[in-house]
C-alpha cells in the first residue's frame, strides 16, 4: 500500500518525450514558466501539486502517472533498425513508448505467471551467431532447413513480448523501424516494430532485434553506426534463423538471376534485396554482382516496392497476458494502475468499456491521495 507518494520530477521528462514538447511548449500549456519546469526535471525544486494536477487535466493522465519511480534499468541503451536521418525528438519519443510498452509487457506478463524469456546465452556458444541461429530454430522445433512459418510466434514462444506498430500510421516515411533493449532480455522483454511496414522487413527487423537481445545484454552505450560489429552480427544472426546458411548455399549461385531470388524469397520470407546482401556477404556471389544486381532491382522498381508479398504476423502474448493479468479491466483502469497514458495502452491492446469498480479517469490528486490512504 502507498501512502506518502512523492512526485517524480523526471516523469515531465518523459510526459514531453512523448509527446515530443520542448520544455517551453510544456511549460506554456501548463501555465508555468520554462524555468520552472527545468528546476522540478532536476529535482532542485518539489514538484508542486498544482503543476501535476495542471497537467493530468491538459493530458488526459492518471494521477498515478508521476509517481512512477525512475529506475536504473531505464537508462539502459536501446537498439535499433532506423534511418540516418532519424532526428533527436523522434528517437527520444519512440524510446520512451517502447519504455512505456516494456513496462505494460513485463507487468502483464508477470502477473499471468507467463514464462519469463528464453534465449541462449552467446558465451555457451562461442559468440557464434550461426550456431546460436540453429540453437534457437532447435528450441522451437524447426529442423534445420525448415522456414519459419511465423516468426512473431516463434518470439513468443521465446517469453519475448512483440508489438507491431509501437506507433500510429503506415509507416512509409518512418524513420525507426524497430526498437528492443537488450537489458531486459533476460527477464520478460519485448521487441517492437515502430511503425507498419512490409511483412518480410517486420520478419527480418523482429529477428535482427532478438540477435541484439541474444549478443547484446551488458550493452554499455548506444549503437551508433549501422555499420558497428553490433549491428552486422545481429545481422547475420537474423539471416542465418530465417535462412540457413545450408540453403543458401544450395539456391544461390553467382549465376542465379534477380528473378531466381523470388522463390526464395516466397519460401523463406525475406527480401530479395537482404538475399543479396547475404549471399555477397557468404562470399556466394562476387561483389560486382551484387552491384549488377541491385541495379537491375532499382530499374524494376523493386526499391519501393518487390514482387511476392510477405503476409504481416499479428503478436499474440500481449494482448493474452494483458487480459489474463488484468480481466474485465477497462484500458483506462490499467493505466490507472501502471500510471501509464492511457491513449497508449489503447493503441497497443484492444480498448474494453470502464469498470465501476476500478478507479478511472482524472480527478485531484489531493482526492487520490486521501483514497490510497484509506485503502
Amino acid at each position: 500500500m502507498i501512502l506518502d507518494q512523492v512526485l517524480n520530477g523526471e516523469r515531465l521528462v518523459d510526459l514531453r518525450d512523448l509527446l515530443g514538447l520542448s520544455q517551453a511548449s510544456l511549460a506554456e500549456r501548463l501555465g508555468v514558466n520554462q524555468a520552472t519546469i527545468s528546476l522540478i526535471e532536476r529535482g532542485d525544486r518539489a514538484f508542486p501539486d498544482s503543476v501535476a494536477t495542471a497537467a493530468m487535466a491538459e493530458f488526459g493522465l492518471p494521477e498515478s502517472f508521476f509517481v512512477v519511480p525512475t529506475v536504473v534499468a531505464d537508462a539502459a541503451p536501446v537498439t535499433f533498425r532506423k534511418k540516418a536521418a532519424a532526428s533527436v525528438r523522434d528517437e527520444k519519443r519512440v524510446i520512451k513508448k517502447h519504455r512505456e510498452a516494456s513496462r505494460l509487457f513485463a507487468t502483464a506478463s508477470l502477473r499471468s505467471d507467463y514464462h519469463p524469456s528464453k534465449l541462449p546465452r552467446p558465451e555457451d556458444y562461442d559468440e557464434d551467431a550461426l550456431l546460436l541461429a540453429e540453437v534457437v530454430r532447435s528450441e522451437v522445433g524447426l529442423s534445420a532447413e525448415e522456414p519459419i512459418p511465423n516468426v512473431v510466434r516463434l518470439i513468443e514462444r521465446l517469453g519475448v513480448g512483440v508489438i507491431s506498430t509501437l506507433e500510429p500510421g503506415d509507416g512509409t516515411d518512418a524513420d525507426h523501424v524497430s526498437i528492443s533493449r537488450p537489458a531486459d532480455a533476460d527477464g520478460r522483454p519485448l521487441v517492437a516494430l515502430v511503425a507498419s511496414c512490409s511483412g518480410d522487413m517486420a520478419r527480418l527487423s523482429l529477428a535482427h532485434e532478438i540477435g541484439h537481445m541474444i549478443f547484446d545484454r551488458r550493452l554499455a552505450k548506444p549503437i551508433k553506426s549501422t555499420r558497428s560489429f553490433e549491428e552486422k552480427r545481429a545481422y547475420d544472426f537474423a539471416s542465418a534463423l530465417l535462412v540457413p546458411d545450408t540453403v543458401m548455399r544450395k539456391c544461390v549461385s553467382e549465376t542465379l538471376t534477380l528473378h531466381g531470388y523470388l522463390p526464395i524469397k516466397a519460401q523463406y520470407g525475406v527480401s530479395v534485396a537482404a538475399l543479396i546482401v547475404r549471399a555477397q556477404r557468404m562470399g556466394l556471389i562476387s561483389d560486382a554482382r551484387a552491384r549488377s544486381l541491385h541495379i537491375q532491382r532499382s530499374s524494376q522498381g523493386w526499391n519501393k516496392s518487390e514482387p511476392v508479398s510477405v503476409k504481416m504476423e499479428n503478436p499474440i502474448l500481449l494482448e493474452q497476458s494483458y487480459r489474463q493479468a488484468f480481466p474485465g479491466w477497462s484500458n483506462q483502469s490499467v493505466a490507472f494502475d501502471l500510471g501509464m497514458m492511457p491513449t497508449l495502452i489503447d493503441e497497443w491492446v484492444e480498448n474494453r468499456p470502464a469498470e465501476s469498480n476500478k478507479a478511472a479517469g482524472v480527478v485531484s490528486l489531493d482526492d487520490w491521495r486521501r483514497r490510497k490512504a484509506a485503502s
